[in-house]
């Protein structure tokens, strides 16, 4: 039996033309940071990807969560990345490097960051196999993924297997953090299904309350899922970008399988997000490596499955479960979905709600605006 821990750690750091995508030297450099500290031993096993300019670091090792070696790891290939982008006058080089030196962890410096520490175990009757699909999203907020998952662990409409297998019929635990506290993490565990629907009242408002775990109840030490749910505004004090959540999901035989998760994804549902982050628009899920090229900005969500060997080594090859021709036909549905959405422009529910903006320009527009206005004798 081996402890491993996954950890998947994603940021802007710089993109061509304006928010489309790293360039191919800072993700070759990225990905030589790699190679050296599996050879150093720092890390078991890693990749390089990114989605729309987000540069994504999927990582195995032994050091467990919030380790400082790990961290500090994926803070320097940012800062090489972020110094590639300087040379070449890439566009928002450094953008989510929001600290000068974070000290050990780097969740709430900026980058995103989830993490899972689980026993990987050939003999065990319950997981002898480790598979787990990496989540990472552009150009949205981090409650982004409080409607699938709350679809998938809640809600048999659209995971069969809560009713067909005794080990997900037995439940499970969601930790809520609320995001809007700056003085810590601020967090509620609810269990379901008894307490679906209090869970519902949270996480209706993904602009304050997130999903950031689920444990099954089945096996309570089995962390399934874990999120990076924080606010980037809350560490800048002001608007620096969308969150850009990124989120690790364990799967098969006590967790729900792959095609479970991912179902879900075919609404493509609203969240806050687009381009100055200040709209409200559907989630587009894409192939792994989808740069940012499409009209408004559209948020972007990629999906990428994999499995560990005994020593947690990645196998060779991964599935890009959003790849598939079998999503075009929900691509063009949610591309209609947003044109005929922002026809409406700014008036309204189309655009992000008023806490969002509090951190956008808008503020100062309202604030002169506000002098001028006098009561009518």
């Amino acid at each position: 039996m081996t402890k491993i821990t996954i950890s998947a750690i994603k940021a802007d750091v710089g993109s061509i033309g304006g928010h489309t995508k790293p360039s191919e030297k800072m993700i070759n450099e990225a990905k030589r940071h790699v190679d050296e500290a599996v050879q150093k031993s720092l890390l078991i096993d890693g990749m390089v990807s990114y989605t729309g300019d987000d540069i994504c670091l999927t990582m195995s090792h032994h050091f467990g969560t919030g380790s400082p070696e790990v961290h500090k790891f994926a803070w320097d290939v940012f800062l090489a990345a972020t110094k590639l982008a300087k040379e070449d006058g890439l566009y928002g080089a450094g953008q989510d490097l929001l600290v000068d030196a974070p000290s050990g962890n780097i969740r709430g410096a900026g980058p995103a960051v989830a993490e899972i520490e689980f026993n990987r175990d050939t003999e065990s009757k319950d997981r002898p196999a480790e598979a787990f699909l990496v989540f990472a999203a552009d150009k949205c907020g981090p409650g982004t993924y409080n409607y699938p998952f709350y679809s998938v662990f809640g809600d048999p409409m659209h995971n069969g297997g809560i009713l067909l297998s005794p080990k997900l019929h037995k439940g499970f635990v969601f930790t809520i953090i609320d995001m809007d506290n700056k003085d810590g993490d601020k967090i509620i565990k609810l269990e379901a299904p008894e307490r679906i629907w209090d869970i519902a009242v949270l996480l209706q408002n993904p602009d304050r309350f997130a999903v950031e775990s689920i444990h099954s109840r089945y096996s309570p030490t089995e962390q399934i899922v874990s999120v990076s749910a924080t606010r980037l505004h809350n560490i800048a004090g002001k608007y620096t970008g969308k969150d850009d959540p990124i989120a690790i999901v364990r799967t098969q035989g006590m967790f729900p399988a792959p095609e479970e998760i991912t179902e879900p994804f075919m609404l493509g549902h609203f969240v806050a997000g687009d381009a100055r982050g200040s709209h409200i628009m559907p989630i587009m899920p894409v192939a792994i490596n989808t740069p940012v090229t499409g009209p408004y900005c559209l948020p972007l969500i990629s999906c990428l499955a994999f499995s560990v060997d005994p020593y947690g080594k990645f196998t060779k090859e991964y599935v890009d479960m959003f790849g598939n021709t079998v999503w075009d036909a929900t691509r063009l549905k949610i591309q209609q979905k947003a044109e005929e959405w922002r026809r409406q422009g700014f008036i309204g529910p189309t655009m992000a709600s008023s806490a969002e903006l509090a951190y956008t320009g808008i503020v100062d527009a309202l604030a002169q605006l506000d002098k001028e206005f006098f009561l009518r004798p």
